[in-house]
């Protein structure tokens, strides 16, 4: 089972809008990893789920417009920024489907650490706004990460920075160059953990089609 986690993409200020809809800059940041998670990493999921809050919703809205998950774009419960993880730790045992879950912190940042560790209080995995960290769960139970992108290490599909004609290994370079600093941060937390670092291993290389 895959597991895709995102935080929600940038929203207003409560001041300026106080219903929080999605910047301007968060619309675009997820429409951009919306559309390179279905170009380039081709994710296929059976549902979305997004917490009751606008901007939660708007950015699985963009997720699944890209994604075209075959169950749909769901809102559901346990899913505030204040929910308790071990209602969707113990629903995940309840399915082998690869989903999506689009909320917000702390609850994504605890609920990564009660898979990974056991511990909601253990940060495992810093989310930023319109990151998506893919977990997955092997044949025993166990969750581990597989990778984790955001807006910025993500290279617009329309302008990527790169020279015309660029080569893939050009590109996945540039992805692995920004992505090295939020691996070091993960590797280092995984060193705090028990076991060898060997057993969580982490992998943010992202591949280019």
């Amino acid at each position: 089972m895959t597991l895709y986690l995102i935080q929600h993409a940038e929203s207003k200020r409560k001041d300026e809008d106080p219903a929080r809809p999605l910047s301007k800059k968060g619309w675009e940041d997820i429409r951009k990893v919306a559309e390179y998670a279905e170009k380039h990493l081709h994710i296929q999921v059976s549902q979305i789920y997004h917490s009751g809050k606008l901007r939660a919703q708007q950015t699985a809205q963009v997720l699944a417009n890209h994604l075209r998950p075959t169950k749909g774009v769901i809102v559901a419960e346990g899913l505030d920024p204040l929910a308790n993880p071990k209602m969707w730790k113990n629903r995940l045992t309840e399915t082998a489907e690869d989903i999506m879950i689009v909320g917000h912190l702390p609850h994504l940042s605890k609920l990564a650490g009660e898979l990974l560790t056991g511990d909601a209080n253990r940060e495992v995995v810093t989310f930023t706004n319109g990151c998506i960290v893919c977990l997955e769960k092997g044949e025993k139970g166990l969750w581990k990460v597989r990778w984790m992108i955001t807006p910025e290490v993500v290279p617009k599909c329309d302008d990527t920075g790169l020279r015309p004609g660029a080569p893939i290994e050009e590109a996945r370079k540039i992805l692995e160059e920004a992505a090295a600093v939020a691996e070091q941060r993960i590797k280092e937390t995984m060193r705090c953990m028990h076991g060898s670092p060997s057993i969580w291993k982490t992998k943010l290389l992202t591949v280019l089609a």
